[in-house]
């Protein structure tokens, strides 16, 4: 018996397949257009990465538009996608499409141009004698050097440089400056961009070269974040004055809350990096960021040398060095933060004609009390204070677990086995109503009984139920306050109670920790129900572009954050943008794959929020920290923790 493959389609309505054809047809179509210009007019591409075995080719598009918006953020940012699909122009025209084709980019195999090319004629001699010959000099990086061959006439009939000059009358090429400026983009330094240019058979580049384009590339990066900031300042003036209803001139200076929040280059308190972020809340966006940096390798290396062989001429070299030193900090790496703060603040209203009156902080740093100090607005406008809902659940969690650990170091235990003990699934579920208490109240009143109310109801026993605290009602989340506004016997604390703990054992322990972290003072900081996503979010961003696990100089993770706030603000659409502004040429690929990265961000953003897949995030962390710890119980306690052994 023959089996036979099953169509995609069987089953399928006719209107569906029908779609599924045309889509085809028009794939065949574009595909044969696009094979078609490439046979009949090799010479029109450049290659971007080349070598004797293979090319990659490249044209140019027309610039990007300005992409802002004038509407909600949501809206501005399918506006900004839609117009960086289009790229300006009218794709369902026949102009258009041409230009597409024209402006791709592939990789070619030259051993089948080298085919392709045996089947043309000579314009001279009209024979088909024609070869191609391919060299990537050392000189030359990634170019290829491509000549054309007659062997009746015995002359080259075509020789020169598949890659186009960065600027005329330069040795520079357009493909190898691009290549670094990507490989940066990606967060690939010198080594990893050879390395991968090993693997494809590539001639590369030398890391001296590498670096030298870098170099080349980080001086347009006060432009840069000049081209960054005002197109996003711009925005933000124009959507807080469509919020309040008022028309903002030139001049005028707008006061707006901002989440600030600082990230550093490496883990621990002494990187060498540090990085301020300012994003405003209403629009979420990023208007300011300033990077702190406490090393230069040039000072390092160039500078003792000649300190030490020959100090009458370093006097020299340090006045000429200075305005290209690294260093623009001196300090301790935990006041990176505080002091970056201070940079953004007092340029806010000089460079963007903003106010930051409200700081949304994580309370890790002294910000907003230097701040308060420094008075960068002068002696009338006060800085006020505001707290991420998320970080002060974080402390309740940490205060809970250093408890245990301080008590374990004395002989008592109170996250052993058996119910009621405070075990780390217990403190993580503490956290989570500590949380909800927050967020689910607008007063400190109502918080703060909250509060108390998911502590007294994880205390609470048949013999002693204490619910006086939780709300009341049939939708009440209290079982026991449910059932007494139906009417009903309330069930078993046993079965009923989540999180049960040990009254008798561990109130003595809690209640001081859930006083502290539920005073006035904090809790009225916290009614907003703001928290930091934005900046943790950005700061995943920038470190994406510049490993943690590498050393980078400052001008490295600054071109790393203006790349990554301008993809944050704008999205995938700033990829296209920030190339031409670098005076790169693009084409219809990095629409496409822009096009492509934009959908999946939002279809698993929109899968992440979905209740259904958020309880069963919340089934599988519970389960796996429960088996955990039962792993650690049956072996006799933890094997590993620091200084405990």
């Amino acid at each position: 018996m023959v089996r036979t493959k099953p169509s995609t389609t069987r089953g399928a309505p006719k209107s569906t397949k029908k779609r599924t054809d045309q889509v085809k047809s028009q794939w065949k179509a574009k595909k044969s257009a696009q094979s078609a210009s490439v046979l009949t007019d090799v010479t029109e591409f450049v290659p971007v990465l080349g070598s004797s075995a293979s090319a990659t080719f490249s044209a140019s598009i027309p610039s990007t538009e300005n992409i802002l918006g004038t509407k909600t953020r949501s809206e501005f940012k399918k506006e900004s996608y839609e117009r960086f699909v289009s790229g300006g122009v009218d794709t369902k025209s026949s102009a258009a499409t041409e230009t597409l084709v024209k402006t791709q980019r592939g990789v070619v195999d030259f051993a089948e141009v080298d085919s392709m090319v045996a089947s043309l004629c000579c314009p001279q001699c009209k024979n088909k004698c024609l070869s191609l010959c391919t060299d990537s000099r050392p000189t030359s990086g990634l170019a290829v050097f491509a000549q054309v061959n007659c062997s009746s006439c015995e002359e080259p009939v075509y020789e020169q440089y598949l890659a186009t000059k960065f600027k005329s009358k330069t040795k520079v090429f357009d493909m190898n400056r691009q290549a670094v400026y990507s490989s940066l983009a990606c967060g690939l330094g010198a080594t990893t961009f050879r390395n991968f240019c090993e693997n494809m058979d590539l001639a590369g580049l030398h890391h001296k070269t590498f670096h030298t384009h870098a170099s080349q590339l980080f001086t347009q990066l006060e432009g840069f974040r000049k081209h960054v900031f005002s197109e996003t300042v711009a925005y933000v003036r124009e959507v807080h004055a469509r919020y309040c209803g008022t028309t903002l001139g030139v001049d005028d200076t707008l006061n707006i809350i901002v989440s600030y929040d600082g990230t550093w280059l490496t883990r621990g308190h002494s990187s060498h990096i540090g990085v301020g972020c300012a994003v405003d809340l209403l629009t979420g966006l990023c208007v300011d960021a300033h990077v702190m940096c406490t090393y230069c390798q040039v000072c390092e290396s160039t500078g003792q040398k000649l300190f030490q062989e020959k100090p009458e001429e370093y006097a020299a070299w340090l006045v000429d060095h200075l305005d290209k030193c690294e260093v623009n900090y001196k300090g301790s790496s935990g006041m990176m933060e505080v002091e970056a703060a201070r940079v953004i603040w007092r340029r806010s209203v000089n460079t963007n004609k903003l106010r930051y009156t409200t700081l949304l902080s994580d309370g890790d740093s002294k910000t907003f009390t230097e701040l308060n100090d420094i008075k960068p607005y002068g002696e009338d406008i006060h800085i006020d204070k505001e707290e991420c809902v998320n970080h002060v659940s974080k402390r309740l969690g940490t205060a809970l677990r250093n408890m245990v650990t301080d008590c374990r170091k004395r002989g008592v235990t109170l996250g052993g086995r058996g119910r009621g003990q405070l075990t780390g699934n217990a403190i993580r579920k503490l956290q989570i109503y500590y949380n909800r208490a927050i967020r689910s109240n607008k007063d400190v009143c109502s918080m703060k009984k909250a509060i108390m109310a998911s502590l007294y109801h994880c205390f609470s026993t048949d013999e002693n139920p204490q619910h006086e605290l939780c709300p009341a009602g049939e939708s009440s989340w209290c079982f026991f306050q449910e059932a007494l506004a139906k009417h009903q016997v309330p069930g078993p604390h046993k079965h009923l109670i989540h999180t049960p703990l040990n009254e008798e054992k561990l109130a003595a322990h809690l209640l001081p920790i859930y006083e502290r972290l539920s005073e006035e003072h904090l809790l009225s900081r916290c009614v907003s129900g703001k928290t930091q996503n934005a900046n943790e979010c950005l700061h995943s961003l920038i470190w994406s572009r510049c490993a943690k696990d590498h050393f980078a100089s400052r001008s490295r993770v600054e071109f790393a954050v203006l790349t990554a706030i301008r993809e944050f603000n704008f999205g995938p659409a700033a990829a296209a943008d920030s190339a031409q502004f670098f005076g790169f040429q693009t084409g219809h690929h990095i629409k496409r794959l822009g096009a492509a990265r934009m959908h999946k961000r939002v279809r698993n953003s929109l899968k992440a929020v979905r209740d259904k897949q958020s309880k069963r995030r919340d089934k599988v962390r519970a389960a796996k920290s429960k088996r955990l710890e039962e792993l650690v119980q049956l072996e006799g306690g933890p094997a590993y923790a620091a200084g405990m052994f």
